[in-house]
């Protein structure tokens, strides 16, 4: 954000106006007016009297701290990781709150760190107590990103709070937050449009590993939209007692993942539901074992035919081992089978 932003956001933030700015600093209204138009900018002898009015440091008022890319922004995400993996939760955050402090209107960071902390929040042994105070600063957050002016961020933003709304059941804020979100149907064509031409216009120009690497992640994305929507699909006919119209959308999904060389561990999530529903404990066990199997072996994107040209990316899917176990071991199904506490024994390192 340039400094003519931040003294215009910050002064209205404070409940200041131009006239008391100018009076505090010794100079006229208009000269004001024109920083926050961009126009000029304050003289150098005006800069730290300015900068205290406005409760801001230096840093803040040069905006020192705003370009920051997203190399870094990543390498800040793998930072706060660690910090969450080797001394837990409340360092996390406090090291995520500094992050923030020193980027404050660098909305990216924020949207990227609340989403990470989210999913490692769901991941963690916390009991609902020991979990509020967690929860309730990223809704803070979320909030904060859905008033967004980059229609991704507010998106994602809102979409995550409608989904917290929906699992407490809250339905009425669930869907009244559903309603602030652009309909499909409104921008499928503008953004689709500019997708294809953006894809042809990169061929015509020469840059055809761009254009294959753009329509690979298109590929990628819309398949695990389709995956999502197989699984929701099976839930519907379980709920309504259709086990043989379940297990044969089940089947579909999962061969989905051999054809488009998908993640392996994505075939195994659909039968297991299903496995469940028949209350078949040996196959419950035999299909988490090729899950958990699944999960030691990295995806490889890279490797395959049909996503070759994304760059390959560090995968740790072993992370959620733990998660998947905790989940199982609540299952009465599985509490009484030998087979399954042996499954447990043998994975026992992973949830360290």
């Amino acid at each position: 954000m340039p400094m003519n932003l931040v003294i215009q956001e910050r002064r209205k933030k404070l409940g200041l106006t131009q006239e008391q700015v100018a009076e505090y600093l010794s100079v006229s209204i208009p000269a004001v007016s024109k920083w926050e138009k961009g126009t000029t900018s304050p003289d150098i002898s005006l800069l730290a009297p300015l900068a205290r009015l406005l409760k801001i440091d230096l840093n803040t008022l040069f905006c020192f701290h705003e370009d920051i890319t997203q190399q870094e922004i990543g390498l800040l995400c793998k930072e706060i990781g660690k910090i969450v993996g080797t001394k837990g939760l409340e360092e996390g955050f406090a090291a995520t709150e500094q992050k923030l402090h020193e980027y404050p209107h660098n909305e990216s960071l924020m949207h990227v760190l609340t989403l990470q902390l989210d999913g490692l929040i769901s991941m963690s042994d916390l009991t609902a107590d020991e979990m509020r105070p967690y929860e309730e600063q990223i809704l803070e957050w979320y909030h904060q990103l859905a008033e967004s002016t980059d229609i991704k961020i507010s998106n994602s933003a809102n979409f995550m709070l409608a989904s917290k709304y929906l699992r407490s059941g809250e339905y009425k804020k669930a869907q009244e937050t559903l309603d602030l979100m652009p309909d499909r149907n409104d921008i499928a064509d503008s953004m689709a449009n500019k997708f294809w031409l953006q894809v042809e216009i990169d061929k015509h120009q020469g840059k055809s590993e761009k254009a294959t690497e753009d329509l690979q992640r298109e590929l990628h994305l819309a398949l695990n939209k389709v995956q999502l929507l197989l699984y929701k699909m099976m839930n519907i006919e379980l709920e309504w007692g259709e086990l043989p119209t379940a297990k044969k959308i089940a089947d579909k999904s999962a061969q989905m993942v051999t054809l488009f060389e998908m993640w392996k561990y994505s075939a195994f999530t659909a039968p297991l539901e299903i496995a469940f529903a028949e209350k078949d404990a040996d196959k419950c066990i035999s299909i988490l074992k090729e899950m958990l199997g699944a999960m030691r072996e990295p995806y490889h994107m890279d490797h395959t035919l049909l996503f070759n040209r994304i760059p390959a990316q560090e995968t740790q899917p072993e992370q959620m081992i733990p998660v998947l176990l905790s989940a199982m071991e609540k299952e009465p199904l599985l509490q009484s089978s030998s087979e399954f506490q042996e499954l447990i024994t043998e994975y026992e390192q992973f949830k360290k």
